[in-house]
């Protein structure tokens, strides 16, 4: 609907001066417009034990998995916000020290803040998390190469080393030694490489980097000074050496407690399988599993023992949750059994 605009008489009988502060105000409104018309991927991130993270978020345009990093950010006391481009599809990955990477595919609403809630379950085996040894920086006149040293004992590096620059708030996947089929898996240990070419000064303060493995496992997040002392340690009390809680509060404590399965399952699970659908999201949705016979990824019989085993040891693609007390398992196997 359009509307004819009239002079008004109280702006003509104030003067100059009134105008001039229409003027004004207007123009303020209209910024604010602007501002809300962003569209920002934001959120907070707990631990699965309870107590805000520290970390680091890496956004891919596109589908999840499509490799294709573009955006990304610092998460600081649980809390992150990342500016996007446009809305649409997008993949969110989440990462602090010490915990299992969380990936999830995002349908974003373009010019509005697109908030969600998201906790990270501890890493059972960190020792065999990947590992970034060594980052080194050389610059020309056109660019900054980067390159870090990467391994992991494990043998199952993904594609995902990545590379922050917090400065610009771009994300990018660093390129791996040699060459590399498209449909490649198993990614090879090495030295993976960037160049930087943004118009301003180089510095390396602005930089963070993480590598991921096939597990969901991922290495400590790595600032400067890129040794140890550059760890992004996961929480800022309580925290092992290498950015890791440590003591009683990275215990579930279930003594004398009654345990939910379902908040077992949410705590843990939710982030790879869906409880409501037998579609996948990072692993097979388990709707129906007790129903099914066998389960979805491996073949085996659906009975508690093999569950069990599952939950504790991993499986394909799936790391071991061997930190959950046996009332944790016990509880979402029972859960299991409701779906």
């Amino acid at each position: 609907m359009t509307r004819d605009l009239q002079p008004c008489p109280v702006l003509i009988r104030a003067g100059w001066r009134s105008t001039a502060l229409a003027l004004l105000l207007f123009l303020v409104s209209s910024s604010h417009k602007v501002q809300a018309g962003v569209t920002l991927i934001s959120g907070t991130v707990r631990a699965a034990e309870g107590g805000s993270l520290n970390g680091l978020v890496m956004i891919e345009k596109g589908r999840l998995y499509s490799k294709k990093f573009r955006y990304g950010g610092l998460v600081t006391n649980g809390r992150f916000s990342v500016k996007v481009d446009e809305g649409g599809g997008y993949g969110l990955h989440l990462f602090a020290t010490g915990y299992v990477y969380f990936p999830l595919g995002l349908q974003v609403e373009g010019g509005k803040d697109n908030r969600g809630q998201y906790k990270l379950p501890p890493n059972p085996a960190r020792a065999m998390a990947p590992v970034i040894k060594e980052v080194g920086f050389s610059s020309d006149s056109k660019a900054t190469r980067i390159t870090l040293s990467v391994s992991d004992p494990n043998h199952d590096l993904s594609h995902q080393v990545l590379a922050l620059n917090v400065s610009t708030g771009e994300g990018f996947r660093m390129s791996p030694p040699g060459f590399v089929l498209p449909f490649t898996k198993i990614y090879p240990e090495g030295i993976y490489t960037l160049y930087s070419s943004q118009s301003e000064e180089f510095d390396p303060l602005n930089w963070y980097f993480v590598a991921a493995d096939n597990k969901c496992y991922n290495s400590p997040v790595l600032g400067s000074p890129f040794s140890p002392d550059g760890v992004v340690l996961a929480k800022t009390v309580r925290s092992g050496s290498d950015g890791s809680p440590s003591g009683p509060d990275s215990e579930v404590n279930t003594e004398g407690l009654t345990v939910s399965g379902l908040t077992v399952f949410t705590n843990n699970c939710s982030m790879c399988h869906l409880a409501e659908s037998k579609k996948t999201k990072v692993g097979p949705g388990l709707k129906g599993l007790y129903s099914l016979g066998k389960t979805p990824a491996r073949g085996k019989p659906v009975t508690d023992e093999v569950i069990r085993k599952q939950i504790l040891e991993g499986g394909i693609d799936m790391p071991p949750y061997s930190h959950l007390t046996e009332k944790e398992v016990s509880a979402v196997v029972e859960y299991l059994k409701t779906l």
